[in-house]
């Protein structure tokens, strides 16, 4: 059988999305995870891919007749002209042999090359994309082309198309059905509810998707890190049934010419980006509230030249008040991911000179992380995720908890 080409490398994302549409590549979509990366230096090695799709692009490797069963492909990242090479897809079954580990990777990435972006601890955090070519007639993955964003721009690119993808979450679909039409959300664990009648016909704001979870399952008694954690997993679960009960039926009966596709498709994609928008901080808000710091905060406030930091302790008014003591102000930024972001937060605020950085991004670098404190920002990152980070940055990552508690002393 004639081995495929792959792709030509110094070619565009655009462009290798085009090719990866007509081909109708299988994608696998999520941000790179420090496991992924080596970032925490953990026994783990290469790419982590879910069971659910591993099934899909590499059936063979699922079983428990041998030890550690593995399939070997061709693969390239043209995003990073990384040429083509032969890598592992391993199913790590130690488990069925007395073992712990359970799970499926990519990996022998290094081998062979100068450098991948796939093993670099300074791109935790990236959004890639893995496109499988698979037969027509079934069976294992025949190659494998990865793009790994690495800008900020490239993120955009495709999170205008597919919605938010935070860490943690993943999509995969047929190329076609990525780019060219109407994505489904990953799936969330199911949750069973009556949604309000009034949703069906209004889609509910993302205050009102948040209120409504904490009315019905507050996880109040959690600590405010994991509390946030489950408190948006639920949210999440909540909008992608909400969103089932308003387009599915759209869906299925088809469209009648291809603008109403496109409306459809582009007023999902803009519900989903609203929604991911604004919903941390909101979480935030809920929890400072119910720690006694709702008298201390305010959110969005105009600082110099239109600047709106995501929130400002003890408020606008004492900001503006050019004789409030300086060293009584803080500001904290909301970035879900924070790789090329936190910079943006250094000229927010003029007079506070130490602002601090909430993330859910799933590990930085050191380098990244002594970046930050050389502009005096201050990590913080919800305790569940700390062991995710390099244990020397571990010991200087604030928890939420940790948070809240220095903005209590601050106003003692």
């Amino acid at each position: 059988m004639k081995q495929p080409e792959l792709w030509n490398s110094s070619i565009s994302q655009e462009q290798w999305l085009s090719q990866i549409v007509q081909r109708n590549d299988l994608v696998y979509i999520k941000r790179l995870s420090s496991n992924d990366t080596g970032l925490t230096g953990g026994h783990q090695s290469g790419i982590y891919i879910p069971e659910s799709v591993t099934r899909q692009v590499c059936p063979s490797i699922i079983r428990t007749d041998e030890q550690n069963p593995d399939q070997l492909l061709r693969a390239e990242v043209p995003s990073h002209d990384v040429p083509t090479k032969e890598v592992r897809f391993v199913y790590y079954n130690d488990k069925a042999f007395s073992g712990s580990r359970d799970e499926q990777r990519i990996t022998r990435w290094k081998q062979g090359v100068n450098y991948t972006p796939l093993q670099d601890p300074e791109m935790t955090g990236a959004l890639a994309l893995f496109a499988f070519l698979l037969p027509a007639e079934g069976g294992d993955v025949v190659s494998l082309s990865v793009w790994v964003c690495d800008s900020e721009a490239e993120e955009s690119f495709i999170e205008t198309k597919l919605g938010s993808i935070l860490p943690g979450e993943s999509v995969c679909q047929p190329a076609h059905l990525l780019f060219d039409g109407v994505v489904s959300l990953p799936g969330a664990y199911p949750v069973d509810i009556d949604i309000p009648e009034a949703w069906l016909s209004m889609f509910p704001s993302g205050g009102e998707l948040i209120d409504y979870v904490i009315e019905r399952f507050s996880f109040s008694d959690l600590g405010a890190d994991k509390r946030l954690l489950k408190r948006r997993e639920m949210e999440y679960a909540i909008f992608l049934e909400v969103e089932k009960a308003h387009v599915q039926e759209t869906i299925e009966a088809g469209f009648a010419s291809v603008e109403e596709f496109i409306q459809t498709a582009n007023s999902i994609s803009n519900r989903r980006k609203a929604r991911s928008g604004r919903s941390l901080e909101y979480h935030l808000e809920k929890i400072f509230v119910e720690e006694g710091l709702g008298n201390v905060y305010s959110a969005q406030c105009i600082t110099e030249v239109n600047k709106r930091p995501d929130f400002i302790f003890p408020g606008c008014a004492e900001y503006q008040d050019k004789s409030y003591p300086m060293e009584k102000l803080a500001m904290l930024a909301v970035k879900t991911t924070c790789k090329d972001r936190w910079r943006q937060i250094i000229n927010e605020a003029d007079r506070i000179k130490s602002p601090y950085l909430f993330t859910l991004q799933e590990g930085v670098s050191e380098n990244q992380f002594n970046e930050m404190a050389g502009e005096s920002v201050r990590l913080v990152a919800p305790e569940p995720l700390h062991g995710k980070y390099p244990e020397a940055v571990r010991k200087q990552l604030l928890s939420l908890a940790d948070f809240i508690q220095e903005i209590k002393m601050l106003y003692q």
